[in-house]
């Protein structure tokens, strides 16, 4: 009995060692990470590395600020090439802002390719879950960027709105409509619905000038009046066809719709060629008696 009773203190004492040694490396581990997590969140959060963060940041957006003023200066003395100048200016700041954060983690950071990897696949979880809103804008733009559906300095429809692409950023895109209004697009909502594009890359792009006449006209008479009026305007692009064509409708009244359908030089000059075409027009149905 003794000899059992000896066995069971003896083992209840080796294993009263074994828990407080494990306890004395639990704590001592605990203390090591404690004090590593201390110390790396001191070197990351350094004045030294505070400031050199900030100095990036501020050279990022004066860079950028420099290169729209730079798109914009060479868009306008080079307007024949404002397309294709303007296509870059996107692409351009993306390139900036990921030359800026490659640079500021391998610099002050040098982190081991496996913790690399790694913090960005729990960043592109986390991300992920906390802004899938923010995540499917900025892929949008990505999409905008590289699929090419339009561009700056194109005129295109959205959801009723009008006008030409000002700015394609990562989250929202953005167009001057017709009434001089900026309208603000999440990119996520542009890649979802269709859009019209008036231009598509080009400098010109066609224009259609609605007139409106009584049913009992002299087609012929009207045609030639429509087609001088297109064709005198300093608007026009000439080395491109004028078509004129003839609708009757009976909704309310019985009317004669006439299209004049032509190219503009520039796609800015889209309401200044609609109501030169129709001043002009106006003036010589008025002189021949057509109205």
């Amino acid at each position: 009995m003794k000899k059992i009773f000896c066995k069971i203190v003896l083992l209840y004492g080796l294993l009263h060692s074994f828990t407080v040694q494990a306890q004395e490396n639990a704590t001592e581990e605990v203390g090591e990470n404690v004090e590593g997590a201390l110390s790396t969140a001191t070197e990351v959060l350094s004045p030294a590395n505070i400031l050199t963060i900030f100095a990036v940041l501020l050279t990022v957006w004066l860079t950028i600020k420099a290169l729209d003023f730079l798109f914009d200066y060479l868009a306008n003395r080079l307007n024949r090439y404002r397309l294709r100048i303007r296509r870059m200016q996107p692409v351009a700041k993306i390139i900036v802002w990921a030359v800026a954060i490659y640079s500021v983690v391998m610099t002050l950071f040098n982190p081991e390719p496996q913790a690399v990897y790694a913090l960005l696949a729990s960043s592109a979880l986390a991300l992920g879950f906390a802004s899938q809103d923010l995540l499917k804008n900025i892929f949008g733009g990505f999409m905008i960027i590289f699929d090419n559906p339009f561009q700056l300095g194109d005129r295109i429809s959205i959801d009723g709105n009008y006008g030409e692409v000002v700015n394609i950023g990562m989250r929202t895109t953005q167009i001057n409509t017709l009434d001089d209004s900026i309208v603000t697009i999440p990119n996520s909502k542009i890649i979802n619905t269709n859009v019209s594009n008036a231009n598509t890359g080009a400098l010109d792009c066609m224009v259609v000038v609605n007139l409106w006449l009584p049913i009992h006209i002299n087609a012929a008479q009207v045609k030639k009046i429509a087609y001088e009026a297109a064709v005198t305007s300093k608007y026009l692009n000439i080395d491109k066809g004028v078509n004129v064509l003839f609708f009757d409708t009976f909704d309310k009244q019985a009317a004669t719709n006439v299209k004049v359908k032509a190219y503009v030089l520039d796609a800015r000059y889209e309401k200044a060629f609609e109501s030169d075409v129709t001043e002009a027009a106006k003036k010589a149905f008025n002189e021949a008696k057509i109205y």
